[in-house]
């Protein structure tokens, strides 16, 4: 029984260790046959998700391409539908936006072209506050105040022309005066650069450069003339006191021949006996050699070349260091004339029979004023006297400092004008009237005109004077301090139109520039030192200062008052002076200057006419009429080639090019740093209808 528990116990232990046995053998196959199905199911997965991924690549792809295609179907259809929707209800719109992407697109090529006013130098300014006015004196009052104003006054019956010379200085000239002094002012720039302000007609800027340029061409033989009588001032016998020289005629009368006896001497078959006096001949065969005509040119004049040079020389000495050097000058030559002239004045009312010409000048005959030639003559002449559309005021008025007060010195400027005319007038009147009484021919048939005032009829009534020497030298110096300060203003507005192109860059060739600019001058006038350089003096100078000036003192207050917006403009002229102009002024600006401006050109194209020389005496040629009308109408045409080559350059469609043009450029801010960020970040609306914006430019209303 023992036996058979023991051999019970083995077995139990047996099959327990067998049963051990199987389970190790059980797990051990399951976990292997676990690791193989996870690596089978792992395998199959990766394979599975392979061949997904790339199902979903080929279909998101082509998806993807289905969508874009559908997407710039449904843009272009969209675009399509929305251009014929803005065209169909918003024209004006569609055209904004497309100026906008214009002017983004070539904002790097105009910021490329009109680099003045982005980083650009200082500009030089005045050393004080009376150096800009002295120098606007200067400009303004020159040899014509001597000699172009009396002789208007002398051929218009004395006095009375000076009240319709004084109502348009009043209403037309003076407020174009304001407007040149605030443009220069307010942008600092020369007069090409300042019509940035419109682009369209940066041509004005052009063509006020050209007629600067001319004027210092051909006014250079003039300011020849002047010096060439001072010289002679010192010599020992007054070339034009006596009828003993080696010029002289037969014809020669002088102070000390009696003409009735002369006359009586002249063989009775002569029908008409002409004679000339001692300053006529002097004039006409010492100085200019004048020959029969402009087709005869003749021989150039030493005498006349060199003071040419020495004429030259002296500006640009007077202006080697710019307005540093100008500022200084002009205390002397823009003050030393009124001192002069004082002087002669109170000579001249002294004279025997001054009264005769002071009584032709100081009392009108109110009859005349209704003459419509006065009123012609007279508006011309306050173009010419004041000299707004040469380009000098804006040129000086660049220098300024950004708040000088622009409205007093134009006052005080026109004033000195109007005075320094009037001035001139008594003491040319009084030396008239002498002569009158010392030759016994009536103030009216006395033979003098232009030039020939100050040139022929002052120097002999100076010469039958006590101590005639003196009285001339103070005369002709009186004419080159006058004459010289002209040339300052016109030889800056031609120099830094070439040095306003880059500052940076040209500036420190000023010197050079100068040089090089009063050379060519010199050079070119050459042809008006010959012997018919009076007739080219003639010609150029009555074309010149007619129809031109007129015509772009009309384009400039066009474009200020209605282009750019008169409104605008006040905006821009309270950033400087902290006060918007008159409701008066906004008027004679937008209305008033138009029409008479207007006016004037109406009644100069109907009065057209040649010029003549010793009252008709002298008929130009055919060819030469020609070369008059191009200096008269030549300028003019820079204007609208100027525009033309501004809409090829610019891209888009008529319509968009026009109406980019017309608005400022991206360069046309302040010259004040300060002022020049804020100007930047105001906005600006123009008020579109002609009513609408007449109101606006007239009332001055502030942009909302």
């Amino acid at each position: 029984m023992a036996e058979e528990l023991t051999k019970l116990d083995d077995f139990e232990r047996f099959v327990e260790a067998k049963e051990e046995d199987l389970r190790d053998a059980l797990v051990e196959n399951n976990e292997m046959k676990e690791d193989n199905l996870g690596d089978i199911l792992v395998e199959n997965c990766d394979i599975k998700e392979e061949n997904l991924r790339d199902t979903l690549v080929e279909n998101s792809e082509l998806k993807e391409e289905n969508l874009r295609d559908t997407l710039v179907e449904n843009s272009e259809l969209k675009e399509e539908n929305l251009r014929d929707t803005l065209v169909e209800n918003s024209e004006s719109k569609e055209e904004n936006l497309r100026d906008t992407l214009v002017e983004n697109s070539d904002i790097k090529e105009e910021n490329s072209s009109d680099k003045v006013a982005c980083d650009k130098a200082e500009r030089e300014t005045w050393g004080g506050q009376f150096e800009f006015v002295l120098s606007l004196v200067g400009y303004t009052v020159g040899l014509g105040n001597i000699w172009r104003f009396p002789y208007f006054c002398f051929r218009n019956s004395g006095g009375i022309a000076i009240i319709p010379f004084l109502l348009f200085v009043v209403v037309c000239c003076g407020p174009l005066y304001y407007i040149e002094v605030c443009l220069g002012q307010f942008s600092g720039q020369s007069p090409i650069n300042v019509w940035n302000i419109c682009p369209l007609f940066k041509g004005i800027g052009l063509n006020m450069v050209i007629i600067s340029f001319t004027y210092l061409w051909y006014y250079g033989i003039a300011f020849a003339w002047v010096l060439y009588f001072l010289i002679q001032s010192f010599y020992p016998i007054l070339g034009w006191s006596s009828c003993s020289n080696s010029w002289n005629t037969d014809a020669c009368v002088d102070s000390n021949i009696n003409i009735s006896k002369k006359m009586h001497n002249v063989s009775t078959n002569t029908t008409q006996a002409i004679f000339k006096t001692s300053g006529t001949e002097f004039w006409e065969l010492n100085v200019l050699h004048k020959s029969s005509g402009i087709e005869e040119t003749g021989s150039l004049q030493i005498h006349l070349i060199g003071c040419l040079f020495l004429g030259w020389f002296l500006v640009f000495l007077c202006l080697a260091r710019g307005v540093k050097t100008l500022g200084k000058v002009v205390y002397v030559t823009a003050t030393m004339p009124y001192v002069l002239l004082t002087i002669l004045c109170i000579r001249g009312a002294t004279l025997d029979g001054a009264w005769i010409g002071l009584r032709l000048y100081l009392v009108p005959d109110f009859s005349k004023l209704f003459s419509g030639q006065l009123w012609m003559e007279a508006a011309v002449m306050s173009f010419y006297s004041l000299g707004p559309a040469w380009g000098g005021v804006i040129t000086m008025a660049s220098f300024n400092k950004f708040h000088h007060n622009a409205l007093r010195d134009t006052l005080i400027v026109c004033t000195a004008d109007v005075f320094t005319g009037f001035f001139g007038g008594l003491v040319v009147f009084s030396v008239l009237g002498f002569l009158s009484k010392e030759t016994g021919v009536a103030l009216e048939d006395l033979p003098f005109s232009g030039p020939g005032l100050a040139f022929i009829a002052y120097p002999e009534a100076l010469s039958r004077l006590p101590l005639p020497h003196v009285w001339s030298v103070l005369f002709f110096l009186t004419l080159v301090l006058v004459g010289i300060d002209t040339q300052f203003s016109m030889f800056e507005t031609v120099t830094n139109t070439f040095i306003d192109l880059d500052l940076k860059k040209y500036g420190k060739y000023r010197l050079l520039i100068s040089a090089v600019v009063m050379i060519v001058l010199a050079i070119l006038g050459l042809p008006l030192a010959s012997s018919a350089g009076f007739y080219i003096f003639i010609l150029v100078d009555w074309y010149m200062a007619s129809f031109n000036l007129v015509f772009i003192c009309f384009m400039e207050c066009f474009v200020i008052s209605w282009i750019y917006g008169a409104n605008r403009f006040c905006s821009d002229i309270e950033m400087m002076r902290g006060s918007r102009p008159s409701l008066l002024l906004r008027i004679i600006w937008v209305f008033v200057i138009p029409l008479f401006i207007g006016g004037i050109l109406m009644t100069t194209v109907s009065s057209y006419s040649a010029p003549n020389i010793d009252e008709g005496g002298y008929k130009y040629p055919y060819y030469a009429l020609v070369i008059g009308n191009l200096f008269a109408f030549g300028p003019m045409s820079a204007v609208i080639l100027t525009a033309g080559y501004q809409i090829l350059r610019t891209k888009g469609s008529i319509r968009q090019r026009l109406s980019k043009l017309i608005k400022p450029s991206a360069v046309w801010q302040p010259h004040d740093k300060k002022y020049g960020h804020i100007f930047q970040t105001r906005p600006f609306r123009y008020e579109y209808g002609f009513k609408r914006r007449f109101l606006c430019n007239i009332l001055g209303l502030k942009e909302s």
